[in-house]
């Protein structure tokens, strides 16, 4: 039902703070994928679905080893993601944590299931998808 993987061509560094305006971040990514001799839709759909639960690593200081960590997001139009919308809300969420982090490079995301057993998941059946990380 779901993608295996999802914007394994769309490449992008969880750096620089949060961005207030969608149309600013997609033009950044958009000419950080054409400095690769990439391009990327980010019109496209990518998930045919009003919520998804996304789920990314790294490496916690305080506790000195690899921590995972998952959120929510819904949907603007509560049906579907496009590329932008889906990277520059991922983007948002992660960059605080990943942003001093050796594998704060986004390389796509990989489906790992569908949440049928978390608690207090407002999203309950929801795809649930993997950060694919990668350090420069």
């Amino acid at each position: 039902m779901y993608s295996k993987q999802l914007m394994s061509e769309v490449y992008w560094g969880f750096y620089g703070g949060k961005y207030n305006s969608r149309e600013e971040f997609i033009q950044e990514v958009t000419e950080y994928n054409k400095e690769l001799s990439k391009e990327w839709n980010s019109n496209e759909t990518v998930l045919n679905c009003p919520n998804v639960t996304i789920q990314y690593s790294y490496w916690n200081n305080d506790k000195n080893n690899v921590e995972e960590i998952d959120f929510d997001l819904e949907a603007d139009n509560q049906s579907c993601f496009t590329a932008g919308e889906l990277l520059f809300k991922i983007h948002n969420q992660v960059v605080d944590v990943l942003e001093e982090d050796d594998f704060r490079f986004f390389e796509g995301l990989t489906l790992w299931k569908r949440n049928r057993n978390r608690k207090n998941n407002i999203h309950f059946g929801a795809p649930l998808y993997f950060i694919n990380q990668a350090e420069l």
